[in-house]
């Protein structure tokens, strides 16, 4: 079992870990705000940058719906929020800010 690569892992599924599209598989390296649209960049262990924009889905139900200087907030479902920041640290809360 590989260990370290998050604080969380012993409460993140397998299913989660292997799903490529998994916010867990992603660090944050930008926060792009503008008057008009604002985006978020994450790059995963291959190299892979995929920047989304806000409320865009990074996989089925996980969608960006709130940034702030320091992390950003995605949504998974009713009353579950993830947030991620700089650190490359993931809480999983049920309160989005």
């Amino acid at each position: 079992l590989a260990s370290g690569s998050s604080s969380l892992s012993g409460q993140i599924s397998d299913e989660e870990l292997q799903n490529e599209l998994s916010l867990y598989n992603f660090k944050l390296i930008a926060i792009m705000t503008g008057e008009y649209e604002s985006y978020v960049s994450l790059i995963n262990s291959s190299g892979e940058i995929i920047t989304l924009q806000m409320n865009e889905e990074l996989s089925p139900g996980i969608k960006l719906i709130a940034l702030q200087p320091e992390k950003a907030v995605f949504e998974k479902g009713i009353d579950s929020y993830l947030h991620i920041n700089f650190k490359n640290q993931i809480k999983e809360t049920s309160d989005p800010f």
